[in-house]
């Protein structure tokens, strides 16, 4: 069978499918995908990648401005605190919209047999309908689960539908989860998926040779920081120069993924936290005790998988329900960047309730489907 996998262009889109596209190629099938930006990284998983935008600088399909305006970015949804699911809508049938042509060519020259697309990717939803075949749509986290927000990126999208002639649906849609049950159990009513499958959140943060210093045994506590890429590259890491003063002499390891981030932008880095322009985030905390992040699923579910407590800084519209999941649950707490200090990593640290609580997290995701089993489920099921 052949299998297309359809990703908006960054990474926290990305690295979540990589583990299902393994185990379909693993089960004998042919795999490819249509992407653009930086999910063009699924080669370096070993994958054919048609880039379907070539040379597209994706910044102003995300921040677009009007000739003459101020950066906007406080109010732009995917920074906003509470940005609404029309706004989000607005926002991926844009992303999706520069990507329809060249995925539904792509998709035509290679004729694929099945196409799996997160749901706020809306070319994948098109294309599955105009070559009439089934849609994976696996969710990525707390965010994109419910049908409102599908429903008004398919309103959204409804210009492209209509220039390709395409009006019915695929024949077929089946729903992923990697949200646990208890944080499922946790989401109003409106962010739930009814009848989806579970899949198990396998980590995927790429390869590495690993450094020396992620090779031994950290000598003392150690606390992970990351904004993620998006947040990071956009200049978000200056943010995080209160929690810099805060945690001088603290006695723990802090270690900061830049994601490309300017190193610049804090001034006065402590000896205690050590900067890196990036490490595999499964492997990271492998060797640490908590983690401290923007709320991005991918990495709130990495952590879950690794049994530890978060803190979370909620910037914007992914991290909102992430956020209030945390601490409803009991495995995380909720910190604002001016404010976020040696409390709260001391609470990280030493609270054996949140550290109980993760490690049953861990293993609720243990004991869900793996990508493997998934997919000889779905095949058969599809058959």
């Amino acid at each position: 069978m052949r299998v297309l996998f359809v990703t908006s262009p960054g990474l926290g889109h990305l690295f979540p499918t990589i583990p299902l596209a393994q185990a379909f190629r693993a089960a004998g099938h042919r795999v490819r995908y249509a992407t653009g930006g930086l999910s063009l990284a699924a080669a370096e998983a070993g994958f054919d990648v048609v880039d379907v935008t070539p040379g597209l600088d994706y910044l102003p399909v995300y921040l677009p401005q009007e000739p003459g305006a101020a950066d906007g970015t406080a109010d732009h949804p995917m920074f906003a605190e509470d940005p609404e699911d029309a706004e989000l809508a607005t926002l991926f049938a844009r992303v999706s919209g520069v990507m329809v042509d060249g995925a539904l060519a792509a998709a035509r020259d290679w004729s694929p047999e099945l196409v799996v697309a997160p749901p706020l990717q809306g070319a994948g939803r098109l294309l599955a309908a105009a070559l009439r075949v089934p849609l994976i749509e696996p969710r990525l986290g707390s965010y994109d689960s419910g049908a409102r927000l599908r429903t008004l990126l398919r309103a959204g999208m409804e210009p492209h539908w209509a220039r390709h002639g395409v009006t019915d649906e695929p024949p077929a849609t089946v729903p992923l989860t990697t949200l646990p049950p208890s944080l499922t159990a946790l989401l109003p009513e409106d962010r739930r998926t009814p009848g989806a499958r579970s899949l198990r959140h396998v980590p995927y943060n790429g390869g590495a040779v690993l450094p020396e210093w992620l090779r031994e045994p950290a000598r003392g506590p150690r606390i992970a920081v990351t904004l993620g890429t998006i947040e990071a590259q956009w200049g978000g890491i200056a943010i995080l120069g209160p929690l810099m003063e805060a945690v001088r002499g603290l006695d723990a390891e802090f270690v900061l993924t830049l994601g490309g981030g300017d190193p610049e932008l804090l001034e006065d880095v402590p000896p205690n936290v050590r900067l890196v322009d990036w490490a595999p985030l499964d492997l990271l905390l492998d060797s640490c005790d908590a983690i401290i992040h923007h709320g991005g699923s991918g990495t709130m579910l990495t952590a879950a998988a690794a049994g530890l407590p978060q803190c979370v800084i909620p910037r914007g519209s992914y991290q909102q329900t992430g956020a209030d999941l945390l601490p409803a649950r009991g495995i995380g707490i909720v910190a604002e960047p001016g404010t976020l200090g040696a409390a709260e990593c001391r609470t990280l640290l030493d609270d054996t309730r949140l550290r109980e609580n993760a490690r049953q997290v861990r293993d609720e995701l243990l004991a869900m489907p793996t990508p493997a089993e998934t997919v000889g489920r779905l095949v058969a099921s599809l058959g």
